[in-house]
């Protein structure tokens, strides 16, 4: 599984870097980019019908919500709370403890960073020419119109890259989000009472049922509803509405379970209390907005 980690991860890389190159050609060309469309795309105005797909962009945009439920599972299978030991309240845990917390501010940052710079990245695409072109990615025409981001600016050359870099990346969201789910999956089915917690050899069946069923069901589904840009947004949606879920849990763990030795500092829990309150009021207010007696 490594080497197969690795080989998804290093395609990913390529593919980023590429869409990031083809983004930086945009300045070339006039007719899909100005600084003034930029700034309009800036402002504060999000039009009423555009609203629902805004949302399912904030929810699986850079680290969403299913990622921020399987982080832990990555910390906790590569070894990080074991390499830090028992808790046994000496110095030296303590230390042990903070510097694989740095290991995960690392690990935040440098998704951060990536993810910012792709998301913009296609985003300029997307709106740049796109938008220009009057294309919009939906139905049987998602992946013939996207891919004209690149063959507009690549040429010929860039309808292969496209498709190269699509697989690369689905393969890896595919990869990743499998393995994450299964085990969620599999700890929610112990925890319903249908095995005990300790019984590995139940957590793994029930692990690998789910991994059948997290790839059979989407391509079921697939077939049954045939609109897949529809399926992305209606998963977006989903996700972005499991983040206050997500923050409000988080305060009750930094709160109730976390070692007073290791907590943040005062202002890394202001700002988690401000953006918890910010994700929970805005999904709340949009939730809202659905219901017919707010609209």
């Amino acid at each position: 599984y490594g080497q197969i980690e690795f080989v998804a991860t290093f395609l990913v890389v390529i593919f980023t870097i590429l869409t990031v190159v083809t983004a930086g050609l945009l300045l070339v060309h006039p007719e899909y980019f100005t600084w003034s469309s930029v700034a309009k795309g800036l402002a504060f105005d999000v039009p009423d019908k555009g609203f629902f797909t805004a949302i399912a962009v904030f929810g699986i945009t850079g680290v969403g919500a299913i990622e921020l439920t399987q982080y832990p599972y990555w910390c906790v299978e590569k070894g990080y709370a074991r390499f830090a030991g028992v808790r046994d309240g000496s110095a030296a845990w303590n230390k042990r403890a903070k510097g694989w917390i740095r290991v995960m501010h690392v690990d935040i940052l440098l998704a951060m960073v990536i993810y910012t710079f792709a998301t913009v990245a296609f985003y300029l695409l997307g709106a740049g020419v796109l938008n220009t072109l009057g294309l919009i990615p939906e139905s049987s025409k998602m992946i013939e119109n996207l891919s004209k981001m690149y063959t507009e600016m690549l040429g010929t050359a860039g309808l292969y890259l496209f498709f190269f870099g699509a697989i690369a990346v689905l393969y890896s969201t595919i990869f990743a989000a499998t393995a994450g789910l299964s085990r969620q999956f599999a700890d929610l089915v112990g925890l319903a009472g249908v095995y005990k917690g300790a019984d590995y050899k139940q957590r793994l069946k029930w692990q690998r049922i789910m991994v059948v069923m997290f790839n059979a069901v989407p391509v079921l589904l697939y077939y049954a509803v045939k609109l897949p840009a529809l399926m992305v947004i209606i998963t977006g949606v989903s996700i972005a509405l499991l983040l206050p879920i997500i923050s409000i849990c988080t305060l009750y763990l930094r709160y109730k379970k976390l070692p007073q030795e290791v907590a943040p500092t005062q202002w890394v829990s202001v700002l988690l209390w401000i953006t918890t309150i910010v994700i929970t009021v805005g999904m709340t207010w949009y939730a809202l907005k659905q219901l017919p007696m707010f609209k």
